[in-house]
């Protein structure tokens, strides 16, 4: 799949900002943000990233914030990561994984010893563009291609690798935390219906293999699309 065809098609005058969570008929507290929630212009350091490892394996990092911890998605379970001293950089770690960003360069450790070489993939800069407009959940999936973006303003389904657009209206705030966008969300606009299903369980892109935190499953009318998804914050 091109994600830079997809995600050029995606950077809109108007910006992207959190969507509703759970069912439609639900009806949320006004004007609560989430937790994990900042206005666009407020987001000046993107906290996502996915990069290879040893043996072709890849990972998935959110970063909490300056001076806070950090999450790690691997193959087969997510470990929270603590900021810990270091001469340079930033460096995280638990009792069996390290992540330590040094400028340019990456370094990772598996029960202390180091793996790689680390380099960044190409989905990080895609989804740096998409936090930074404001987008607070992205999913895409394959056979057939489409995008998705979640959005306070709006959310926009791209289909037919970017030929086709369908956008509905975005839910009021305070209805999706980023970090744990778990559940069902309704969208309506004219005769078309949207349901987006996220579900828990790491998720590896068939055509990539870039790592996502979570599963996604979506309903456009009738028509079904299955693929990986990934809050951002």
């Amino acid at each position: 799949m091109d994600y830079r065809k997809l995600i050029s098609l995606l950077i809109l005058p108007i910006v992207f900002c959190v969507v509703g969570c759970g069912e439609r008929q639900e009806e949320p507290q006004e004007n609560i943000p989430a937790s994990t929630w900042l206005e666009p212009a407020k987001r000046e350091v993107f906290h996502v990233f996915s990069f290879d490892g040893i043996r072709g394996n890849r990972y998935l990092v959110h970063f909490d914030g300056p001076g806070q911890g950090a999450t790690i998605f691997t193959h087969d379970e997510v470990r929270a990561l603590a900021l810990v001293p270091s001469a340079s950089g930033s460096k995280y770690a638990d009792d069996r994984l390290m992540v330590w960003l040094k400028g340019e360069e990456l370094i990772m450790e598996v029960d202390g010893k180091r793996v790689g070489p680390c380099k960044v993939s190409g989905l990080n800069s895609i989804l740096a563009q998409a936090w930074l407009g404001g987008t607070d959940f992205w999913a895409v999936g394959n056979e057939p291609a489409w995008n998705l973006v979640m959005g306070r303003e709006r959310v926009v389904l791209l289909t037919d690798l970017g030929q086709t657009k369908q956008e509905f209206p975005g839910l009021k705030p305070g209805q999706l935390d980023s970090k744990s966008p778990l559940g069902t969300y309704v969208f309506g606009q004219g005769e078309n219906t949207l349901k987006v299903e996220i579900i828990e369980g790491l998720c590896t892109d068939i055509m990539s293999g870039e790592p996502f935190a979570v599963s996604v499953r979506i309903t456009l009318n009738d028509e079904e699309f299955t693929g990986c998804g990934t809050g951002l914050f």
